[in-house]
């Protein structure tokens, strides 16, 4: 349950980027791998793969995420769903914090502070635009594809959830929907969308540059 572990960042970050490892190596010969819609969304725009199917691609990851919003909802205890909020994709927020061993002796104090949206929608934005850029690299890309592609991608996933929240829109809309938590919801979209506009894109030029 890494999505509500209390045992830190990185925790959270290896129970996303594992399963992810696992599933590409498992079902990547099969559907590509396409597990997010911001990857399907780079990789349309990278031209990599067709948008009809892209849209069935949609389609299923957004049930997909809206499934395992329910599942976690069921098997969790009311107490621990709770606390961790349904695993809602939430801006951190900071406790107030007394810092007794300031420079020269002298105390000081900082107060309760949050993330922003534009801050929060910047981060989404460069960490999805990392990973997709890395996925359509090592997992799409004809001419640089490797079978080592799902231990890459995991593991850059992981790197980015150390650093993001979500990085999948669809991710956080199940969450958001049993928890009913939907506080700046729009950031874990708009961010990842950007994300994967700026790949996707810029793969595109990039590559017809260089076959030039």
């Amino acid at each position: 349950m890494g999505v509500c572990s209390r045992s830190g960042v990185l925790t959270s970050a290896f129970s996303f980027g594992l399963p992810l490892m696992i599933l590409s190596y498992g079902f990547g010969h099969m559907s590509g791998a396409y597990f997010n819609p911001s990857v399907t969304l780079g990789a349309v725009l990278a031209g990599e793969i067709l948008p009809i199917m892209a849209m069935l691609y949609f389609i299923m990851q957004i049930m997909g995420g809206i499934a395992a919003g329910g599942i976690l909802k069921v098997i969790l205890r009311q107490r621990a769903y709770g606390l961790c909020q349904g695993g809602a994709t939430l801006l951190a927020k900071y406790a107030p914090f007394n810092n007794t061993s300031g420079a020269a002796g002298i105390p000081h104090h900082y107060p309760d502070e949050s993330v922003v949206w534009w801050e929060g929608l910047l981060i989404e934005m460069i960490v999805t635009f990392v990973f997709v850029t890395i996925f359509i690299m090592v997992a799409v890309d004809l001419k640089a594809k490797t079978g080592l592609a799902p231990l890459i991608v995991g593991f850059t996933f992981v790197a980015c959830m150390v650093s993001s929240d979500s990085l999948n829109p669809a991710r956080s809309l199940g969450p958001a929907i049993f928890a009913n938590q939907w506080d700046n919801h729009y950031v874990f979209w708009i961010g990842p969308i950007l994300g994967a506009v700026l790949a996707g894109a810029g793969y595109r030029g990039f590559s017809q540059g260089y076959e030039k």
